[in-house]
């Protein structure tokens, strides 16, 4: 997408460069990159002992795109030599990919991290203990959902580095104060389908002509994943196994402040929220996107002082939690979009200069960082905005028109238990019915049909997959209709009372099925209603 580069926060200063024409090839020495990457920072910043991305892959960070497995092995190499550095497999991908969480914290933050997660995910239970402001602030930091948006995987390289390596006394007191919580690959298989293009297509010297193959990606590209999903679009509906570990993680630590960093096109600069007043949900607290105002001075500090341009406030949606970028925010954190205009190879030549490999992975570097700066400095008030987001929905809930939403269908316990797998996995409260109802043309008994009460800490998110999607104040980004139930046509409505309940679901029962009839039968017979039937007829065949 290509837009104007016109912005509230932008500051063109005569001595900013847009596309770092200066670095047409990536740096040559482990010096270099530092100073180009963190010019900020000094030699002495940094521990020798913590080697540099460059130093363990045998390139210069910007010169070739790294494929997962050797992103996996170096931040592996960092847990091994870094008491900062935890390193968990989540799971894998359907290329069977290793999926990672990585905590980056103080080693005294480290010796305790159990007990600081359990009780940091404890603020979505609103009789639980109170959340203190000097407990630590939690940052997630996503990159590559969209395999082929490239230059965050690298930055997520350097950011790595920078907190395992870093000895400066403002890094000392990140770690003090925050937990870093970092998804290095959403999209493993479509970040490996696109490396591998780059790589294979890259010249020496680097072409930087749009239309040169290297630029040109064949379909399907590296966007998607292996089942051709976007994944940037599946946080509600979880259809896909990356996604399903990557929700896992996201709910044990619930993020204050997340960043999901994403590219554009080559013609654009960069971009971070607020998003435009027409793509705000009305679901969410009016402080929530209070918050994206005070966050954005940390974004926009960070590029003015690398002389890099940026715009906010034209594009892009915070009013659907189909994304990575707005999920959070239906969880009392801020969640940001970035996006940083793409080279798409390792030059690309544009209306605006030549825009480098290099560049990109610079400005998505530099706001990570600014995220954690952003994070520490605010931390009592983002600690304490997101006590209160899970009390104000409860509130909300028990003021909404329904008072619970009934769903179930005996004909198709397929899709019901689809939905429960997809309420557990967003952490919401559902109950079996416990007596017969009717209403709007629908009937729901007991032993096929289930409740969720309004009045809980995820009602936001309960609208989203039951209720009709809110009205929009304007044009959006995208995604204008999201509602789980009304997509696949679940049997659902809203009560205007709690039914009778039975005790609150904590395991999904057993699937029943079987076949019946005589054993001389010669054909199946099968309700094709059933969600599950597909399934059963490709079995059959």
């Amino acid at each position: 997408m290509n837009v104007k580069t016109t912005t509230r926060f932008a500051r063109r200063a005569a001595a900013a460069v847009l596309f770092g024409a200066a670095l047409l090839a990536a740096p040559a020495t482990v010096s270099a990159q530092s100073s180009y990457y963190f010019p900020q920072a000094t030699a002495a910043d940094f521990d020798p002992a913590i080697p540099t991305p460059e130093a363990f892959l045998g390139y210069p960070v910007g010169s070739h795109y790294t494929r997962h497995d050797q992103i996996v092995a170096y931040l592996k190499e960092l847990e091994r030599l870094s008491d900062r550095v935890t390193v968990e497999t989540i799971g894998s991908t359907y290329e069977h990919r290793p999926l990672l969480s990585v905590v980056i914290t103080s080693a005294s933050n480290q010796s305790r991290i159990d007990d600081i997660q359990r009780v940091h995910a404890s603020v979505a239970d609103t009789n639980g203990p109170a959340i203190t402001a000097d407990q630590p602030v939690v940052v997630g930091l996503f990159y590559s959902v969209h395999g082929n948006e490239t230059s965050s995987g690298e930055a997520m390289l350097m950011t790595a580095y920078y907190l395992a390596a870093s000895r400066s006394p403002e890094t000392l007191e990140w770690l003090d104060k925050a937990v870093i919580v970092i998804d290095p690959s959403q999209n493993p298989d479509g970040r490996d389908r696109a490396a591998n293009w780059h790589n294979a297509w890259k010249s020496n010297p680097a072409s930087s002509d749009p239309q040169d193959k290297e630029h040109v990606e064949a379909w399907p590209a590296g966007r998607i994943n292996h089942y051709f999903t976007d994944l940037n679009r599946d946080w509600l509906a979880i259809t896909q196994t990356e996604t399903r570990a990557k929700l896992e993680a996201f709910h044990r630590w619930k993020p204050n402040f997340q960043i999901d960093f994403h590219e554009m096109g080559a013609e654009s600069t960069y971009y971070f929220e607020p998003s435009p007043a027409s793509m705000e949900s009305p679901l969410l607290p009016r402080a929530a996107y209070e918050w994206n105002v005070t966050l954005a001075k940390y974004h926009a500090q960070a590029l003015d002082n690398l002389g890099s341009l940026y715009f906010t406030r034209e594009v892009f949606d915070n009013f659907s939690p189909v994304y990575g970028s707005t999920y959070p925010d239906f969880h009392g954190g801020i969640g940001v979009t970035v996006e940083q205009a793409s080279s798409r190879g390792l030059v690309q030549e544009t209306s605006n200069g030549p825009l480098t490999f290099p560049f990109t992975i610079r400005n998505q570097t530099n706001v990570g960082l600014a995220t954690i700066r952003g994070a520490v400095a605010e931390r009592a008030g983002l600690l304490a905005f997101q006590r209160d987001f899970f009390r104000s929905a409860v509130d909300q809930g028990r003021r909404h028109t329904s008072q619970a939403f009934v769903f179930g269908d005996p004909a198709n316990s397929g899709l019901t238990r689809q939905t429960l797998e997809l309420l557990q996995a967003h952490r919401i409260q559902v109950y079996p019915l416990n007596e017969r109802i009717t209403q709007d043309g629908r009937t729901f008994e007991p032993g096929s049909a289930y409740v969720v009460p309004s009045a809980q800490p995820q009602f936001r998110l309960i609208h989203s997959i039951f209720d009709r999607t809110p009205p929009t104040k304007g044009s959006v980004y995208g995604s204008t209709s999201y509602s789980i139930a009304l997509a696949y046509n679940l049997n659902s409505t809203g009560l205007r009372r709690v039914p009778a309940i039975g005790t609150a679901l904590t395991a999904i029962p057993a699937a029943q099925g079987g076949v019946s009839g005589p054993d001389t039968a010669y054909a199946y017979a099968v309700d094709w209603r059933d969600q599950n039937a597909p399934r059963l007829l490709a079995t059959l065949l």
